[in-house]
């Protein structure tokens, strides 16, 4: 082998050999970055209060004197005002009445035939006995029953005051007498008045008011006033029913 081929062999070696030793770069890392959208916030929509569907839905809005109606379940008070007896709404003493009307609550007016039929309500109330003394009567008190008149007794609610005394329930099943206070709410049923211990040296008159209310609309359908009067410091009479 000459010297010159073996120059060009040393070459060849040294550049494979350099090549074999060079270090490939690695390409850049790119950083990838999500955007997070932004909280949305939730917004509450109140529910339509004149929205219905059938008549039934729709009540009025307000207890006394209603001048608007709404929807049945967005009534959220009870109204237990009292009312006066005037007729002074588009809904009052058959003026007219609630009902859904393309899918609204609102007011009906009654047909002009009866536009200015009024029915008034009241309330009979009966008391027995007509003289009682818890030493000497075989009841607890005096009974008192109520009747509407011209409304259904069964679907009022009736309040019970009296300036004296307090109220009992007697069950004709054990015929227990279980006291129930004053004032007393209840559905109609009747009640006893009765009393414990001697009232003063001058014994002012019992007065007991029975009043009935629509629970829906708050009005008043019948209210009606018994008065007691004494006879002694442990007697008392039935004197008038108004």
């Amino acid at each position: 082998m000459d010297k010159n081929t073996l120059i060009i062999l040393v070459l060849c070696l040294a550049a494979i050999l350099l090549a074999g030793c060079t270090q490939k770069t690695s390409p850049p890392v790119t950083e990838v970055t999500t955007a997070i959208p932004p909280t949305t916030a939730i917004t509450t929509i109140p529910t339509d209060t004149q929205t219905c569907t059938v008549d039934a839905d729709c009540v009025p809005a307000q207890c006394c004197h209603p001048t608007s109606c709404t929807n049945k379940a967005a009534i959220t008070r009870a109204c237990n005002l009292m009312c006066t007896t005037g007729c002074t709404g588009p809904l009052d003493c058959g003026a007219g009445s609630c009902g859904c009307t393309n899918g609204r609550c609102s007011v009906v007016p009654a047909p002009a035939s009866n536009s200015y039929v009024v029915t008034k309500t009241s309330l009979t109330l009966t008391a027995s006995p007509q003289r009682y003394s818890p030493q000497l009567s075989s009841t607890p008190g005096i009974g008192i029953t109520v009747e509407g008149n011209d409304f259904d007794a069964a679907k009022a609610r009736f309040t019970w005051n009296t300036s004296y005394g307090h109220f009992l329930s007697w069950g004709a099943v054990n015929y227990t007498a279980t006291d129930i206070g004053n004032p007393v709410t209840n559905n109609g049923g009747k009640l006893y008045w009765t009393f414990s211990g001697n009232p003063v040296a001058s014994p002012e008159p019992v007065i007991i008011t029975v009043t009935a209310t629509d629970p829906v609309t708050g009005h008043t359908l019948g209210s009606s006033v018994i008065t007691l009067g004494w006879e002694g410091n442990n007697t008392v009479m039935v004197k008038n029913i108004l």
